[in-house]
């Protein structure tokens, strides 16, 4: 079976799983904010900005506080430990004959289902934006404010894919713990793996192996972009290695 076959089966098979689903629990913090701002709540501080700086910053925020990479932690358990679990990556493995090409295909198929949520994200907190928001005294009607255009937009937009880098680095990982623990001990370590990658941002010098860390720097000018770069391209390659050990471990593991 071809690469692209594989990919396709694949990625039928993830959006087929409900837990997949829960990725799109990250949609009710724009929600949130959006009603908090509709009610003027108290308690929120939000500034005066324009459609883009809203969806990105609400992108940003979801990143810092680790939801996002928690909630696809669960998702990419479910997509690999739990079919080795149950016997279905076997069968997998029977129909499409390379294991190594089907660890290559879940890692895309699930990357390429993190970009798809990720510019829905985006989308919809436009469309909160400039349907509800933009009635309010926090919407300025602008798609980019004179604020991000001064910061530089593809700054701020870098700033953002950080949050999926930071995931992805995660994916990795987990996938190396699928190959030698149970789904539910895949499930709280991959929840340990996110919580302790939060807490390294507050120590000095190991802050810096955090992509989410990496990207708030960069959003507030705190680090220039090519160093930011070069760290991002760190970061993949880390993740990269953290695969192909799974495919070759994977290649020698004995399957139920």
């Amino acid at each position: 079976m071809s690469f692209g076959l594989i990919i396709r089966v694949e990625f039928r098979k993830l959006l087929k799983k409900p837990l997949s689903l829960i990725l799109f629990a990250v949609f009710l913090i724009p929600m949130f904010y959006t009603y908090s701002i509709m009610t003027d709540a108290p308690l929120l501080q939000m500034t005066p900005s324009g459609a883009l700086d809203f969806a990105l910053g609400q992108w940003n925020l979801l990143g810092m506080t680790g939801l996002f990479q928690v909630l696809f932690s669960l998702v990419v358990v479910n997509s690999f430990s739990a079919e080795i679990d149950r016997g279905q990556i076997k069968m997998a493995v029977l129909r499409q004959c390379s294991r190594k090409k089907l660890v290559y295909a879940k890692m895309f198929v699930l990357a390429l289902f993190m970009l798809l949520v990720y510019i829905c994200y985006i989308g919809f907190s436009i469309g909160c934006y400039y349907g509800l928001i933009i009635r309010t005294d926090y919407g300025t009607g602008e798609f980019l404010s004179e604020a991000i255009l001064s910061y530089g937009v593809v700054k701020f937009m870098m700033s953002g894919f950080f949050v999926l880098i930071d995931a992805l680095v995660t994916a990795g990982i987990v996938f190396l713990f699928s190959l030698r623990f149970k789904t539910g001990i895949c499930f709280m370590l991959a929840i340990g793996t996110t919580t302790l990658l939060l807490i390294m941002q507050f120590f000095p010098v190991v802050q810096y192996l955090v992509p989410a860390y990496v990207g708030s720097l960069l959003d507030y000018g705190m680090i220039t972009p090519t160093t930011a770069g070069l760290l991002c391209l760190l970061y993949l390659v880390v993740m990269v290695v953290f695969v192909e050990i799974t495919a070759r471990k994977f290649e020698r593991m004995d399957l139920r």
